[in-house]
């Protein structure tokens, strides 16, 4: 065992892996020895060295340098941008500079190019999206003005509907009482009506209801703050009339979805479409003067004495809202 004190080489065989001399000997048999000896350095102070058969060292290799090229790279660059900054404000280099600009005007211009594409797709998409937002607007504005719309409507209808009896009242002298449909009958031709007037006031039984086209009905069922009214369209409820242009009599009789009239004519004078058929003063079951409707069809019998003609009732059950109850007329 060999134990190196001082930093040293050993000669070590290639071939068999032994130490053959050490220090100054070793350098001197690398001299003269053959070529398959080697120097190989010794282990740090106070390790001992074995010398006999051990596994063939591998020579150490001198690792290289690693040089940092970043701030040599830097500097460069720096040493660049210097240069540029100068030379473009000499003179003397303004023919290279306006060359370089030259050299790049097309790719500025495409680049240009580009920038103002990207701004027009960019505004469109925005453009999309304010016609987008006032598209809904729109359609908000005009759901709300078709609802003001109907609404208008419907008050139109009433004010008419209330002109209408005002007209009347002032025509025919009676007092009447207005009133609110508030519901109707199960049947489709409305043959009873429900509105929100009773006894409570001055509502009762038997008056007559019409409303400012014409003749509605009759008030079957009066309670203290509704009524029932009989519309003509009940069978139950015929109506004494006549026939204006034929000055004829006859009687109007609800059923179906119609009203019929029927006309006694001994005399042979013909009723004729488009007539006018009003209330008449026979019986005293209803005042005389109120409109009923106008004929509209002829059916008349082989030898038949009474001609039988259909009458379009100038109310619609289903469209009336607004009635008015003669309360100074007193059926016989």
């Amino acid at each position: 065992m060999i134990a190196a004190h001082e930093t040293s080489v050993v000669a070590v065989s290639k071939r068999t892996g032994q130490v053959l001399a050490a220090g100054a000997d070793a350098r001197r048999m690398l001299v003269r020895a053959a070529a398959d000896v080697v120097l190989m350095p010794t282990v740090r102070v106070g390790r001992p060295l074995t010398v006999g058969p051990h596994p063939r060292p591998q020579p150490v290799l001198a690792q290289p340098k690693r040089q940092s090229t970043s701030g040599g790279l830097f500097v460069l660059l720096c040493a660049a941008m210097a240069a540029l900054s100068i030379l473009s404000q000499q003179s003397w280099a303004s023919g290279a500079v306006d060359a370089a600009r030259s050299a790049l005007a097309p790719a500025e211009g495409a680049l240009a190019s580009a920038g103002d594409q990207v701004n027009r797709t960019t505004s469109m998409f925005g453009d999309v999206s304010a016609l987008r937002a006032e598209n809904q607007r729109l359609r908000a504005a005009d759901e709300q003005l078709r609802s003001q719309v109907l609404a208008l409507s419907q008050a139109a209808k009433e004010n008419d509907a209330l002109r209408q009896a005002l007209d009347f009242e002032r025509a025919s002298g009676f007092h009447t009482r207005p009133a609110q449909v508030v519901g109707r009958g199960p049947d489709a031709f409305s043959r009873t009506m429900v509105v929100d007037r009773g006894t409570a006031d001055g509502v009762k039984a038997g008056m007559v209801v019409v409303t400012g086209a014409g003749l509605l009905g009759r008030i079957d069922h009066a309670g203290p703050y509704a009524s029932t009214v009989r519309t003509l369209a009940d069978s139950s409820s015929p109506v004494a009339v006549v026939v204006v242009n034929a000055n004829l009599q006859g009687t109007v009789v609800g059923g179906g979805d119609r009203l019929r009239l029927d006309v006694p004519n001994p005399s042979a004078i013909a009723v004729t479409k488009g007539d006018w058929v009003l209330t008449s003063d026979a019986g005293r079951t209803y005042p005389p003067g109120l409109v009923v409707g106008e004929v509209t069809e002829i059916t008349r019998g082989a030898g038949s004495t009474t001609d039988h003609s259909d009458v379009a009732w100038v109310n619609d059950p289903a469209r009336v809202t607004f009635v008015l109850v003669i309360t100074d007329f007193t059926p016989s």
